[in-house]
């Protein structure tokens, strides 16, 4: 096939994948700081070799661009080695609202941290958690824990977003 007719057909394949591609509005930001309190719950004892696991309920009230409080309930374990590994799961259920929208969803943690310094942080709002002016709320909580306290972020869509 001679170049011409090649640069051709490439140049057509190039705008018909960008014309054809679907346009995404950005995602929203809810920015502020929480204040967290956890009630020991239930411990089990390691097995022979094993981890100690533990059970804590969680508080979390919310300022900022999130307005409101949630309700959970962590399960964690870690090594009782020096510098101490350690991971959590949780589920929380925040009721409030999100930059003026008034209603709920259901935030999912799964955290590691390691004995060197490495940690990995996931937090997603549960699919179809949503309700009121939040339901088909779909997103991702970062949280940054400072000297001076705990913030997030709440990068989120909304069905009115597609």
């Amino acid at each position: 096939m001679p170049f011409r007719a090649r640069l051709a057909i490439g140049i057509a394949a190039a705008f018909l994948s960008t014309a054809a591609a679907p346009q995404v509005a950005p995602s929203r930001h809810a920015t502020g700081s929480f204040d967290v309190s956890m009630t020991f719950e239930a411990q089990q004892e390691a097995p022979e070799g094993g981890v100690a696991t533990a059970r804590m309920g969680m508080r979390k009230i919310f300022s900022g661009d999130m307005e409101g409080v949630a309700i959970g309930t962590m399960l964690s374990g870690g090594t009782p080695a020096p510098g101490h590994s350690a991971a959590y799961v949780a589920i929380d259920q925040f009721h409030g609202s999100v930059d003026g929208r008034p209603g709920g969803f259901m935030l999912v943690h799964r955290g590691t941290m390691a004995a060197s310094g490495e940690s990995e942080l996931s937090v997603v709002i549960a699919p179809d958690s949503g309700t009121g002016a939040l339901a088909g709320i779909t997103g991702t909580l970062t949280i940054d824990v400072r000297e001076d306290g705990h913030f997030y972020d709440l990068e989120y869509r909304l069905p009115e977003d597609d």
